[in-house]
């Protein structure tokens, strides 16, 4: 991680740039990439989420390039969503991020929740991880980073790239046993049975075997909501439909299904989930429910 100041606010051209992008006038892209190659952005800003929750942001690392307004609007209904959830279990839940990045969901998701028993944060890519550690620090309540990836397999592998995308943000677990890379599920936390869980997914297709990895903290909790993304172009190179992570963790316990970005959105988890979803990215939530 290089070693750049750290600034309470980002330079004028950059929030400039970010206003142009936000409403769709030409030459804020422009401004970014000058400012890039001008060395402008080599610095770390850090955001106030509240009284108790700051985030880091690396301005020179372009898939975290967020203004202020960016980084409160960021996946704004999931976060509302899972906060109201969270806020409404019986016991403080144990949060769970997997692909976590640097931290800004965990940090947005601590911000709106009024306790959390604990904070678990996975993400494998070492370029990303330090500012997670640093982000983790900031939150009120007790927190760790693991550099683990996760799957339904405790073993090595390494991370893909996609042929679509090739940043940072789309990189994917391929399993390999000379891998740099730990592997491990989300039932080796050793998460206490009877805790509530909140478990977030974004892993770039690897969905699926992530839930076949925390089947049992699932079913040992006394409630939980599981969060993970859906994307049209993932679906196409995986082959795995979003709906058969609805059907696995229907077989753990009756649950309420929605689609964050979608509101009435009904979901047949026996049709494929694009042909009841447009939107090409969107999240999928879980929450478990009694019997």
């Amino acid at each position: 991680m290089p070693n750049y100041p750290l600034i309470s606010t980002p330079p004028w051209h950059f929030r400039l740039a970010k206003w142009l992008i936000r409403n769709r006038i030409r030459g804020g892209f422009q401004m970014i990439e000058l400012a890039e190659r001008m060395g402008w952005l080599n610095s770390d800003c850090r955001y106030k989420l509240s009284e108790t929750v700051g985030v880091d942001i690396p301005l020179y690392r372009r898939v975290n390039q967020l203004a202020l307004p960016d980084l409160l609007a960021y996946e704004r209904p999931l976060v509302k969503l899972l906060t109201s959830t969270i806020n409404d279990f019986p016991r403080p839940a144990t949060w769970i991020d997997c692909g976590a990045d640097i931290g800004i969901l965990t940090a947005l998701v601590t911000a709106g929740c009024r306790e959390l028993k604990e904070i678990i944060a996975l993400e494998p890519n070492p370029v990303p991880f330090p500012y997670l550690q640093r982000n983790l620090a900031q939150l009120p309540f007790p927190a760790r980073a693991n550099s683990s990836a996760v799957a339904d397999f405790c073993g090595r592998g390494i991370l893909a790239y996609s042929p679509k995308d090739p940043s940072d943000h789309s990189r994917f677990l391929a399993p390999n046993e000379q891998g740099e890379l730990d592997v491990i599920r989300i039932d080796d936390l050793e998460i206490a049975p009877g805790q509530s869980v909140a478990l977030k997914i974004d892993v770039e297709g690897g969905e699926l075997a992530v839930l076949r990895g925390a089947a049992q903290t699932l079913a040992n909790a006394s409630a939980w909501v599981v969060a993970f993304e859906a994307h049209r172009d993932v679906v196409r190179r995986t082959g795995i439909d979003p709906c058969e992570c609805i059907r696995f963790l229907s077989g753990i316990g009756n649950l309420q299904t929605s689609v964050a970005e979608c509101e009435g959105i009904k979901l047949d988890p026996a049709r494929p989930y694009f042909q009841q979803v447009d939107e090409k990215i969107t999240n999928v939530v879980c929450i478990s429910s009694p019997v």
